[in-house]
């Protein structure tokens, strides 16, 4: 996924404290209460609500980036999802980042520190591990939005 220079300095102000943003109202959606995946269960209405924030919370860390690409389906991540993202700098293996290769390209993938260098893990047979010596992990994905 490439990183339009707009939006790489979005990222980049991301963690600047100067940056200031006005506070986007998340709107919320009645959470009208539970539906059985399985055995059916009895209907009871709800009266709470869901948001963004009501899921994820409101950190200004907190940042979504809708995906283009299919080299994460095996991990259930298609086109048009949006990965929700908190901001950080370090990673675990096996953690699913949005890494910098090369100051100005950025990929969703799963983290590996090897011993000299990093592997970016696709979850589709068709793409091949990146392996990086100069790899910046901007955000590990905390969450998925997915429209059907």
């Amino acid at each position: 996924m490439k990183v339009s220079s707009q939006a790489q300095r979005l990222l980049s102000n991301l963690g600047d404290e100067d940056y200031q943003t006005e506070p986007h109202e998340a709107a919320a959606i009645p959470l009208a209460g539970t539906v059985a995946a399985g055995l059916p269960i009895e209907a009871v209405e709800n009266t709470e609500s869901l948001s963004l924030t009501s899921c994820f919370g409101s950190r200004d860390d907190m940042f979504a980036l809708e995906v283009r690409g299919d080299s994460m389906i095996g991990d259930d991540i298609h086109e048009g999802d949006y990965v929700i993202c908190r901001r950080q700098s370090t990673a675990q293996d096996g953690q699913l980042v949005v890494a910098i290769l090369d100051e100005d390209n950025a990929t969703l993938k799963r983290f590996y520190k090897e011993r000299t260098r990093a592997r970016l893990q696709p979850a589709n047979d068709d793409y091949e591990p990146i392996y990086s010596n100069n790899c910046r992990i901007e955000a590990v994905v905390i969450g998925l939005v997915r429209k059907l």
